[in-house]
């Protein structure tokens, strides 16, 4: 038992799974070495740490994260105090951090030049779980209905679902789809756990429509992709100053709800409240001209 399967282990633990601890490490470190090192750690215990499939820690594997967990969870904040550094750890998903953020961040940064910014590219459930865990300080995410006691949610903007499709579709609107009895067209989305999956089934069952996705995407740009190789209609948003791509047409959902876009913060986060509050109302400022898309 040595002190680097102990921090590996920490990781997997923390984050409920070798995948996802080893996107989250902050060093680089590939999956299978992940792996490896907690398998030598069980091995050297004899014991087993944690259940595989779903993740779950053992009562052995839950004692000793709660041994290792006191250290290794203030090993970034004893660091950067040591250093002297301020620090915003920022969650979003990949177009946020492209399409939207750079003149936020380089606005942030001209106030503080000695930042370290650490940015984290999730999806929407992982960045809530991330913000709710104190693992980011603000995130920029779909809203969801209901929020942890603690989290603090700005609306950005509200944005209205579509489908893509091919533009050599015959299907050109909802209700070609809705008449047609039963919907031969695959669907392509987001898994069952994101919000836009979720609100777009929930008003089909209102309309008694049954389409469930044949093709669940991690982004909606691979969405994009999948629908421009004719696998089938994609489930998007229509984001602020974006439109579809040019061999694709979007099909708008009258009478389905939008979802609300917004920054979302803890208000006990560790990360410095004054950098967190510039960051906030940088991201509004710039904002305001979605505010009436």
């Amino acid at each position: 038992m040595n002190p680097h399967q102990l921090e590996l282990f920490y990781h997997v633990a923390k984050f409920k799974g070798v995948s996802r601890a080893a996107r989250q490490m902050p060093y680089g470190i590939q999956q299978p070495s992940v792996s490896a090192q907690v398998n030598a750690l069980e091995r050297d215990l004899g014991v087993t740490l944690y259940e595989r499939r779903p993740f779950k820690l053992t009562p052995a594997g839950e004692e000793l994260f709660k041994f290792v967990e006191p250290f290794f969870g203030r090993i970034a904040e004893v660091r950067d105090k040591l250093q002297g550094a301020a620090r915003i750890r920022i969650g979003a998903s990949p177009i946020i951090f492209r399409d939207y953020l750079p003149p936020v961040i380089e606005a942030v940064r001209k106030q503080f030049p000695g930042l370290n910014m650490i940015l984290r590219a999730l999806n929407q459930p992982e960045l809530i779980d991330s913000l709710e865990r104190d693992e980011l300080d603000v995130i920029i995410s779909l809203i969801p209905d209901k929020l942890s006691q603690g989290v603090n949610a700005v609306e950005i903007v509200a944005l209205p679902l579509i489908l893509l499709a091919p533009k050599a579709s015959k299907i050109k609107s909802a209700e070609d789809l809705w008449e047609s009895g039963r919907i031969q067209e695959p669907l392509i989305a987001l898994g069952p756990n994101e919000l836009i999956c979720q609100q777009f089934q929930q008003h089909l069952a209102e309309i008694g429509v049954s389409w469930l996705p044949k093709i669940e995407m991690d982004s909606l740009e691979l969405i994009e992709k999948y629908v421009e190789a004719g696998y089938g209609l994609g489930l998007s948003v229509r984001l602020p100053d974006k439109r579809p791509p040019s061999k694709l047409c979007s099909i708008e959902l009258p009478g389905f709800p939008r979802v609300k876009l917004g920054l979302l913060h803890r208000g006990e986060s560790t990360g410095d409240s004054n950098i967190r509050r510039v960051f906030v109302e940088e991201v509004k400022r710039q904002a305001v001209r979605f505010q009436a898309a």
